[in-house]
């Protein structure tokens, strides 16, 4: 007998497990290296794939960035629990590796205890309660309703994205806590993804009450709506685990033991994750066995315990990878639509024209696939849209009497007007340049050729229009650079961009067309005035007064070629209007500088006092809803302005 069995090491298990938790530390690490790096915690959930699943299934719809290599390891995970056991709980789950070993450090301390009895069954009914709660809000309104409280993705987040930290901060430190103390409290009692694999081993007769609900709604024509369907499923997948706590036909792989050999030292007992009391039985067939095999490794006798009498501990490891590797294989190669949308009848659809495109960026999730079916469906002509987000790729059906496929494309295409930089105070002529821009169909491309453009003081302005190439724009001042420059810009294959921390190489595929490219000139006040809306506000009675009885105080404003400072105009109006005197307040743009202009009566105020209330730390202002508010003061008008007749 081997006087060590703690020394004995589970290798395939904890192979497994290990090469999960370093490709998860090195998404976590990876971003700070490479700022160009987004990292997917859900890349291939299958919690997130079925409930994608069963969004589909309900509205034609998936849940969410959900696609088919998700739906794909849910399914995997699924077959697992059928054929052999639960595989994704005990060689893949983090949240599973993480609180197991925290289990097993409580439990060196004395700290640990394990739930029996009826409080065991009753603590097991709560993942079946947030099973049915994720699944229903999921569907309804097809976002993962479980990223707002998710330990595993709120931490590898950061609390950030959809998570919600009143839910996910509570659920976390239960996690943790829980498990320290509690034997496996997150698998046995919180996790709703353990509730769907003990589905998976009631397959017969959760599939016998699913099929029944499809004859009664298709062929007996009831309306029993299907959260009736997940009630009562999630209640008899809870009512079969707290009265059996039994595996029933699946899976069919259990650990054995051979009564012969078995010396009845109760190693396996201590050393089983679950707590389950191997050494009383001779087939394992309780509900939480997940065929880890660490009774089998840690066993001091050989042949004792087995799968099924036979010695395959690596089997279960095995067929983990290759479940998992065959699931996203088949799942790449096929994809299901994230939306699926018809507005006619299947006739009118045999006979429809097909515009597919694909590398368009803003398909990315059920939200943007929306947008864009809404988008299409004010189109004239058009039949029905199917959106890919895997592929950010679409797929538009339209009536070619009525339509044609140019016309569609260019519904689908979305310009871009960007203001890139200020034009210098000494400049009056904007020149222009028409080019078309390959693989620049995407907004997401388009900001990013405005974005290189951005980079040089040369470039001041970008827009798009249909067209293939896309044509795009471009006004710049030409005594800083040149159609020669502005296309070797486009066509480098990467850039830097960013600044410190935030710098990052970004590697580009754009391609300027030959022909086509057109030139011309604008004057710099006809340029300001197209991407700037020119304000013009009166108040405080301004028509009770005669231009005599009014004078104009100008100020350099430089603020008003700002982007960002534009959106800060209307509280600085509401500010100015607290002084009786002021009347009127007017942006201009001129050959030079842009101008603010202010209208006031020299009988009621006078510049100084106007100046010190533009220069005051706190704006007060005047919202609609007849509330006052300060805010803090964004602009510096460091000029003491002029003095002007009124017009």
């Amino acid at each position: 007998m081997n006087k060590n069995p703690n020394k004995r090491i589970n290798y395939y298990r904890n192979i497994l497990q290990w090469v999960i938790i370093i490709l998860l530390a090195y998404m976590l690490i990876r971003p700070f290296m490479d700022k160009s790096y987004l990292a997917d915690f859900e890349a291939y959930c299958p919690f997130g794939g079925m409930q994608a699943l069963a969004s589909f299934f309900s509205s034609n719809t998936l849940t969410c960035s959900m696609t088919t290599v998700q739906i794909g390891t849910g399914l995997a995970l699924l077959l697992g629990v059928i054929l052999m056991s639960k595989l994704f709980c005990s060689y893949i789950c983090p949240v599973g590796t993480v609180t197991e070993r925290l289990g097993i450090q409580a439990r060196k301390r004395r700290l640990q205890i394990t739930l029996k009895g009826w409080i065991d069954r009753l603590f097991r009914s709560i993942k079946y309660v947030l099973l049915f709660i994720t699944f229903y809000f999921s569907v309804t309104s097809s976002e993962l309703f479980c990223r707002k409280f998710d330990p595993y993705y709120a931490f590898l987040t950061g609390f950030a994205g959809d998570v919600v930290l009143y839910y996910a901060l509570p659920a976390l430190l239960l996690t943790i806590i829980g498990s320290f103390f509690i034997r496996q409290f997150w698998c046995k009692y919180l996790c709703p993804l353990g509730a769907i694999t003990n589905h998976a081993v009631y397959a017969l007769p959760v599939a016998s009450l699913t099929l029944t609900w499809v004859i009664l709604n298709s062929i007996l024509t009831f309306s029993i709506s299907w959260v009736w369907l997940l009630g009562v499923v999630c209640l008899l997948g809870f009512l079969l685990e707290a009265t059996t706590l039994k595996f029933l036909i699946f899976p069919p792989l259990r650990i054995t033991r051979n009564p012969d050999i078995c010396t009845s030292c109760r190693i396996c007992d201590k050393k089983c994750p679950m707590a389950i009391e191997i050494s009383t039985i001779d087939k394992v067939n309780h509900i939480d066995c997940h065929l880890c095999n660490d009774c089998i490794v840690k066993c001091p006798k050989k042949g004792a315990l087995t799968i099924n009498k036979r010695s395959m501990t690596w089997l279960p490891a095995v067929a983990t990878v290759i479940l998992i590797a065959a699931s996203i294989i088949i799942s790449t190669a096929y994809e299901l639509p994230t939306i699926s949308e018809r507005w006619t009848d299947a006739q009118h659809l045999k006979e429809a024209g097909i515009v597919e495109m694909s590398g368009l960026k803003n398909i990315k999730c059920f939200g943007s696939s929306r947008a864009f079916s809404n988008q299409m469906k004010d189109v004239p002509g058009v039949l029905g849209v199917e959106t890919f987000v895997k592929h950010h790729m679409v797929k538009v059906y339209y009536d070619k009497g009525i339509t044609d496929m140019e016309k569609i494309k260019a519904a689908i295409f979305n310009p871009v007007a960007v203001f890139l930089n200020p034009p210098s105070s000494g400049l009056k002529m904007i020149s222009s340049i028409v080019l078309g821009i390959d693989r620049c169909f995407d907004p997401n491309d388009q900001y990013l050729v405005a974005d290189l453009m951005r980079m040089h003081k040369g470039m001041l302005a970008m827009e798009t229009s249909f067209g293939e190439p896309v044509k795009a724009t471009f006004y710049y001042d030409s005594t800083l650079t040149n159609p020669a420059e502005i296309k070797s810009w486009i066509e480098q294959k990467s850039v830097v961009m960013g600044e410190g921390d935030e710098k990052s190489n970004v590697n580009l595929d754009f391609k300027v067309n030959k022909d086509g490219i057109s030139y011309g000139n604008v004057t710099k006040i006809y340029f300001l005035n197209y991407y700037f809306e020119s304000k013009d506000v009166t108040f405080n009675k301004f028509d009770s007064y005669t231009s005599k009885e009014l004078k104009e105080l100008l100020f350099v404003f430089p603020e008003a070629m700002e982007p960002d400072m534009q959106e800060w105009i209307p509280y600085l109006v509401s500010h100015l209007s607290n002084d009786d005197g002021v009347v009127r307040f007017k942006t201009v743009f001129t050959e030079t500088e842009p101008e603010l202009r202010m209208w006031f009566v020299p009988k009621l105020t006078n510049p100084d006092k106007i100046r010190k209330l533009l220069n005051e730390p706190l704006f007060l202002v005047h919202y609609p809803d007849k509330s006052v508010k300060k805010i803090q003061n964004p602009f510096q008008f460091k000029n003491s302005g002029r003095v002007v007749e009124a017009e």
